[in-house]
């Protein structure tokens, strides 16, 4: 997905959503699945045994900052959304 405020959300197991839209947001909910929101301010939520991958990118939309983690780890909770803040670390997003 690339749209402006748009959203890409998969349910199935083995699973990727995928968005790099501005202020966008990608879910999943499946079993060892990845949430992957690249664009600028944008999000990332995934379920039990998933992953998400989010970007930090500055007012020039320029890459800043990437970072990945399973949840369960680095602070990451199941279905509750992220994206990283100005120093690369993962914060709760609305």
């Amino acid at each position: 997905n690339t749209g402006y405020q748009s959203a890409a959300t998969n349910t199935g197991e083995w699973s990727a959503a995928t968005n790099t839209g501005y202020q966008s947001a990608a879910e999943v909910t499946g079993a060892h699945s990845i949430a992957v929101a690249i664009g600028y301010s944008s999000k990332a939520k995934a379920g039990e045994s998933g992953a998400i991958v989010c970007v930090y990118r500055n007012v020039d939309n320029e890459l800043v900052h990437i970072r990945a983690s399973k949840v369960g780890e680095n602070g990451i909770e199941a279905g509750k959304w992220y994206t990283l803040n100005e120093s690369g670390e993962f914060i709760e997003a609305e």
